[in-house]
């Protein structure tokens, strides 16, 4: 995957889904653009009036896709999204305690809240570190590989993409048997109105 390809397909088709895989070049090449975004939410600060506007609205775009594609990143390492939780839960931790903990304990606010954000920096930092890694070779549950051309890409959570491999199960196959079934009711109404009418009457002739 190339430069521009991972930067349309991670700010565009899946800025916002938090399934499937993704490649080491997929991540790390939308990693760098995504640097070269927070750059310019830096300079449109400057711009008055509407810059603070522009910059919020930027920031909270690309902390979405950088979520998403950190989820990604550790499925195609068959391992669990919710890691990438821990260090935003740990910031979110910091901003809620900081007024309480200078209310309540000022001599250990500061100590406090510099480890809680020490914390979700260094886990932020083990994640990346986990991002390095090789992906999985072959299908995951998380989905097909990524590198593996010769595979239709599929992920294993996807309403897109009924069709499963059987090794991979089919988490859809309920769905997909009511679906088939009603279409075959929308499809033919004539036959369920004889099969009705047919079940009618069976019943009538055993009760005679």
């Amino acid at each position: 995957m190339t430069f521009s390809q991972a930067v349309i397909t991670n700010f565009k088709h899946k800025s916002f889904r938090f399934y499937g895989r993704s490649s080491r070049h997929e991540f790390w090449y939308f990693y760098v653009a995504l640097l070269a975004g927070g750059a310019l939410c830096f300079c449109l600060s400057f711009v008055p009036i509407v810059g603070s506007l522009l910059v919020a609205l930027g920031i909270l775009y690309l902390c979405c896709c950088h979520i998403t594609a950190l989820v990604r990143r550790l499925h195609d390492c068959n391992r669990s999204g919710k890691l990438v939780a821990l260090p935003f839960l740990l910031l979110l931790a910091y901003f809620v305690a900081r007024i309480p903990l200078h209310a309540l304990y000022q001599d250990y606010a500061a100590m406090t809240l510099n480890g809680i954000l020490g914390l979700s920096i260094l886990i932020y930092i083990l994640l990346l570190g986990l991002c390095c890694q090789q992906g999985s070779k072959g299908n995951n549950r998380y989905g097909t590989d990524p590198l593996d051309s010769s595979v239709p890409a599929q992920d294993f959570i996807n309403p897109e993409h009924l069709e499963m491999p059987e090794y991979l199960g089919d988490p859809w196959r309920k769905f997909k048997a009511k679906h088939d079934r009603q279409n075959s009711k929308n499809a033919d109404p004539n036959s369920s109105e004889s099969s009705a009418q047919n079940t009618q009457s069976s019943e009538d002739n055993a009760t005679k």
